[in-house]
């Protein structure tokens, strides 16, 4: 950002003061988790202009008591303040300058976890170099031996020529190392970065875990609804307990926009569910408060029973505990090994060249979906001409069918390039969600091609409850898992599987649960009560 577009610095600096405690908020993201995200200063223009400015925000708070002291032998020349003071008011400056570089900058940008107040105002943090924040101390004696006490040193045995000097010294330092560390960055080990997008992070929430493994699901009967705080638009259900953000592969909206949409809808209670990733769930704890939403921290997992491919819910579960890192780890590792064998099979099968690092290069997962070459062929107009393409065209009677088509006849199950995943056990995934404190439930995801008797079995090997209502399955399907859901006493959810824009069908709260179906549901949202 140039500096000419950075304007209002002083309504700046008085809503810094103001909110300070935003500063501290970010940090505590920062520093559970949105590390991963921020990226170094790099040796470009716009970093360079954000560094460039943090530095002068910086300099002219230390200079103050220079600024002070100028006006201050202006009213001696003038007679207004006697000479006798000359001395006594130049030592006094030289303290204040002493106290504000060495001392008061160093404990700011240590009570701020790294931040300087330009900072603050710029977006930079200065870090380890693994990008985790920096010990309190060591943030000090970097603001000291860096900024302050040469600024002080040089100032007084060197006058102005001296701290020029340094400064430009200092400067050459910066534009020469790959992330503009100055010479005590790289004594300390120390980097800034540009601090991360906070919407999208996810990290330790506020509110205390709900302990649930000795929850007993509670007689529908017996359940009080909850009191309705908005208007629910028609065809929308107040609960929804399966949507996507961004943290998945395929989800279109952050965790704030998803809060927005929630709250216009009127919904009462939702759940994020990101596709083998749990890392949105305190963000979206701190939104919920924020937009008076009751939310119940989730997630879906990929695993498999007897060779087929299920998906596992986990509500209330323990976000931080480790086993969703690494189930989040060997999801990203088993998709792209995915994506390179099916563009194998797809360039032996088809004899199209795919340009791997192109698809790549503009994948938020670096993955390769059947959808990102179906794009592809129909795009090149020479590769769509082809008879294996040509056939499809032929066939359908959009341009949206005919890729529809070709997606499921070359990729699907019974295609030529199906690639058929290694995934957990779902016992393995029950145990992970149950030793995080949560409950594990049965996701509708593909239970019209599994018999009720199969999906009784599913259900016996430890789930919690299922998903009955939802627009992902038939309604015999949902009447079959209701029946076999109550017999067993479990659980019964209900989710939209809303991916925002990217699945237009799917419309958040559009679970297909009847009203008179609530009570049942309404039992889970009171589990941890």
């Amino acid at each position: 950002m140039g500096i000419s577009s950075k304007l209002g610095l002083g309504q700046k600096i008085r809503d810094l003061i103001i909110n300070y405690n935003v500063v501290l908020k970010k940090s505590q993201l920062y520093r559970n988790g949105a590390y991963q995200n921020a990226k170094p200063l790099g040796r470009n223009l716009k970093d360079y202009q954000s560094h460039f400015y943090c530095f002068l925000i910086d300099i002219n708070i230390c200079l103050l008591p220079v600024y002070l002291w100028v006006i201050e032998f202006l009213l001696i020349l003038c007679g207004i303040i006697p000479p006798l003071l000359f001395d006594f008011l130049f030592y006094i400056m030289y303290a204040m300058l002493f106290i504000i570089g060495a001392v008061l900058l160093g404990v700011f940008t240590a009570s701020t976890k790294g931040q300087t107040i330009g900072g603050t105002l710029t977006g930079i943090k200065i870090v380890q170099r693994n990008k985790k924040e920096a010990a309190p101390l060591m943030l000090i004696l970097r603001q000291a031996l860096g900024f302050g006490i040469p600024l002080v040193v040089f100032g007084y045995f060197f006058q102005i020529v001296g701290i020029i000097v340094w400064w430009i010294i200092t400067g050459i330092v910066i534009l020469i190392t790959p992330n503009q560390q100055n010479l005590f960055d790289l004594a300390f080990g120390l980097v800034l970065v540009n601090e991360p997008d906070y919407s999208n992070v996810e990290v330790k929430g506020t509110i205390k875990k709900p302990a649930v493994e000795n929850v007993q699901p509670v007689q529908p009967e017996v359940v009080q609804p909850i009191p309705i705080v908005s208007e629910t638009p028609e065809g929308i259900c107040p609960i929804d307990l399966h949507i996507r953000s961004t943290y998945s592969d395929d989800g279109s909206y952050d965790i704030e926009e998803i809060f927005r949409q929630a709250k216009e809808n009127g919904m009462q209670v939702i759940s994020i569910t990101d596709h083998n990733c749990a890392r949105a769930n305190a963000a979206a704890e701190r939104f919920a408060q924020l937009y008076n939403i009751q939310y119940i921290p989730g997630v879906e997992l990929d695993g498999q029973y007897n060779g087929v491919r299920i998906r596992v819910l986990g509500y209330y579960i323990d976000w931080n505990n480790p086993v969703f890192e690494e189930f989040e780890r060997e999801s990203l590792k088993r998709e792209k090994n995915i994506s390179m064998l099916r563009v194998k099979k797809f360039e032996e099968f088809s004899g199209i060249g795919i340009d791997v690092d192109s698809i790549i290069s503009s994948s938020r997962f670096q993955t390769i979906t059947p959808e990102d070459i179906t794009k592809m062929v129909f795009n090149n107009k020479t590769v769509r001409e082809l008879p294996m393409v040509q056939k499809y065209i032929k066939m359908s009677k959009s341009e949206k069918e005919a890729r529809a088509r070709f997606k499921h006849g070359i990729f699907g199950t019974k295609g030529p390039c199906y690639v058929q995943g290694d995934y957990p056990d779902i016992r393995t995934l029950i145990d992970a969600i149950h030793d995080a404190n949560g409950i594990a439930i049965l996701s509708s995801w593909h239970m019209d091609s599994i018999s009720d008797d199969g999906i009784e079995v599913l259900i016996k090997s430890g789930f919690d409850g299922t998903e009955c209502f939802s627009p992902l399955v038939h309604p015999q399907t949902m009447t079959a898992l209701l029946k076999v859901t109550k017999a067993h006493k479990g659980f019964i959810t209900c989710g939209s599987d809303y991916h925002g824009a990217i699945k237009p069908n799917y419309k958040m709260g559009m679970t297909n649960c009847p009203e008179k179906a609530l009570p049942l549901v309404r039992v889970i949202t009171k589990a941890a009560q």
